[in-house]
């Protein structure tokens, strides 16, 4: 593996951010997808752990996560509003980690649902604030690489946290595949101390100035016709709607199914530290594909990139079906780091495109709650389809949404950066 990457980044705007701020936004991402890495491969076992089913913990995770269609637009125009950011983000690193931490006196399916409204709009608005403040600090020409710079960062985090949580629940299991409750507490004691650590320090991220009016960018090219200068704004007004609907339908099929991953994970007989394993895997492969994507999408766009992710999905969610054990699965995993490492990165960067300055809060918001619908009704649907169909039939099913993304977006997602040139090869067909 290369060497770790620079989140020092040259293209910034104006005068660039103190050094140590620069570290401090590169950190604070490194603890922020860090949260995810104790997250995502353990709270379905933990609800199984404490009597919910497959529907019930699709039924939690759909309406704790649906609420961020409430509170995140509110909490984006807010943050575009106040003089800065940075407040809103260390209430919601504090609101996570003691909703996180609470998961160990949750009892049953209404203190769970509520415990997890409250850790997911925390995340949510993390996440979507910081790329706000990439946003806010690099020219759109080089916005892919500045916010990779950072980005790629959390990977990092993802796969130390990853790892750690695999390390503190390692120990012999029953061939059960339920894990004992007493087995997985620790996680939800030492976990959510890294939102806590994330609360400081988001305070001493950079934040760039925020200029009131709005700033009229280059016109896109829209079927090969410059677009008039009054026109430009509903242009990439429409080009946003358009890529959040073929991104929400990505969403949906890939993340209601990675949601039972760990479950079919333990069909296998995989181990704590297995499922753990996998999910790193997959976020090593992302690490190495973001240190490329940032800077190859700003010379050649974004679109391409985004195409070919899409494309490769579908194929990934079938190739989970004929795993003859973790082994398997965790190879195909290792996909995702072309899955995430370029729609989890670059769909930021977009909307930072397409979004004038002030919005810029708003817009990351509107990704935010896409996201979140659909990250909340994938895995319900998906969790009633593998109770009454089982996970391979699930996975097949969500493969075909997943190929009704990729016909969307070839058709009405056009170019967002005005400054691309087409690339080489067979991408060259996906511009």
């Amino acid at each position: 593996m290369s060497s770790a990457p620079n989140p020092v980044v040259s293209d910034i705007a104006d005068e660039p951010p103190p050094l140590w701020r620069r570290f401090a936004l590169a950190f604070a991402l490194f603890l922020l997808t860090g949260t995810f890495g104790f997250l995502q491969p353990f709270v379905s076992l933990y609800m199984q752990s404490a009597g919910l089913n497959k529907t019930q913990f699709g039924a939690v995770i759909a309406l704790g996560t649906a609420t961020v269609m409430l509170f995140q637009p509110l909490l984006g125009r807010l943050s575009d509003y106040l003089p800065s950011r940075r407040p809103v983000m260390f209430l919601a690193a504090i609101c996570a980690g003691c909703a996180y931490s609470a998961y160990r006196y949750a009892d049953g399916f209404w203190g769970f649902l509520a415990l997890t409204a409250l850790g997911v709009n925390g995340f949510q608005y993390l996440n979507a604030a910081s790329g706000a403040l990439v946003g806010q600090i690099a020219r759109s020409s080089g916005g892919g690489a500045a916010y990779v710079g950072y980005r790629v960062w959390g990977s990092v985090g993802y796969i130390v946290v990853a790892v750690g949580a695999g390390l503190l629940v390692h120990q012999v299991l029953p061939k059960d595949p339920v894990v004992p409750r007493a087995i997985l507490d620790p996680l939800f004691v030492y976990g959510p101390l890294v939102f806590f650590a994330l609360a400081g320090v988001v305070l001493l991220a950079p934040e760039g100035r925020r200029s009131l009016p709005p700033i009229v960018s280059a016109p896109l090219n829209v079927d090969d016709e410059p677009l008039q200068e009054d026109a430009d704004h509903a242009a990439r007004q429409r080009i946003f709607n358009h890529f959040l609907i073929a991104l929400g339908l990505y969403q949906f099929s890939l993340y209601g199914a990675s949601a039972y991953l760990p479950y079919y994970m333990r069909q296998l007989g995989a181990s704590p530290l297995m499922i753990t394993g996998m999910f790193a895997a997959g976020v090593l492969c992302e690490v190495l594909v973001m240190r490329q994507v940032g800077r190859w999408t700003d010379k050649f766009g974004r679109r391409p990139a985004l195409a070919a992710s899409l494309i490769l999905m579908p194929i990934r969610l079938l190739l989970y079906i004929p795993a003859t054990g973790p082994l398997w699965v965790l190879c195909v995993q290792m996909l995702h780091g072309i899955n995430f490492g370029i729609v989890g990165t670059i769909a930021v960067v977009v909307v930072n495109d397409l979004a004038r300055d002030h919005e810029r809060g708003a817009a990351q918001a509107r990704l935010a709650v896409v996201g979140g619908l659909c990250s909340a009704v994938g895995p319900f649907v998906c969790g009633y389809l593998s109770d009454h169909l089982g996970i391979s039939p699930m996975f097949a099913l969500m493969s075909l949404v997943g190929m009704v993304s990729v016909f969307y977006f070839l058709k009405n997602v056009r170019e967002s950066n005005p400054s691309a040139i087409p690339p080489h090869g067979i991408l060259r067909y996906l511009a």
